[in-house]
């Protein structure tokens, strides 16, 4: 399952410390981090995501080149990411046309922080013609494992640190 963490989350630093996640900053030379909290604390620090061990009491292993989470057991998301496999319908302007077209297409990764497609413009979902999509235009995602409970509003506020501008 690939995850990212999101506002809320309880995450585990290598060194074994608990955070709960504030945001996630994509504005950080040295790669994707989020804004987290110690426990019975009120201040705020930075955590990049190759310091992350645990995400919500679960495994994860970090994946430098996509810089997205592979968890290593079920993390529970209200709206989880398209995974590998799925087919998501995705929205864009015919260049002919001008006319909003939608296309769906079967997952092959997920992207964060990419400086070829734009640093500041969110995640990516790379299909399987081996084009990437950015997250805010996915409208809708069918599952190929498990239910779809896919609510492009929930989905696109859930995530919404990692739509980019």
């Amino acid at each position: 399952m690939l995850v990212v963490p999101v506002r809320k989350d309880t995450i585990q630093t290598l060194d074994g410390t608990h955070y709960r996640v504030v945001e996630y900053t994509n504005y950080k030379d040295g790669g994707p981090a989020v804004y987290a909290r110690p426990q019975d604390s009120k201040t705020v620090v930075l955590v990049y995501f190759m310091d992350i061990s645990h995400i919500n009491g679960t495994r994860v292993d970090f994946k430098p080149g996509s810089r997205i989470f592979s968890a290593l057991g079920h993390i529970a998301r209200e709206q989880p990411l398209p995974q590998p496999g799925d087919r998501i319908t995705f929205a864009f302007n015919d260049f002919e046309t001008n006319e909003p077209q939608e296309k769906t297409l079967r997952v092959q990764e997920l992207k964060l922080k990419s400086r070829m497609l734009g640093i500041n413009k969110g995640m990516f979902v790379k299909d399987s013609e081996g084009e990437f999509h950015r997250l805010k235009f996915v409208t809708d995602i069918k599952r190929e494992l498990g239910g779809s409970n896919f609510d492009r509003s929930a989905f696109l506020s859930y995530y919404k640190d990692y739509i980019g501008v």
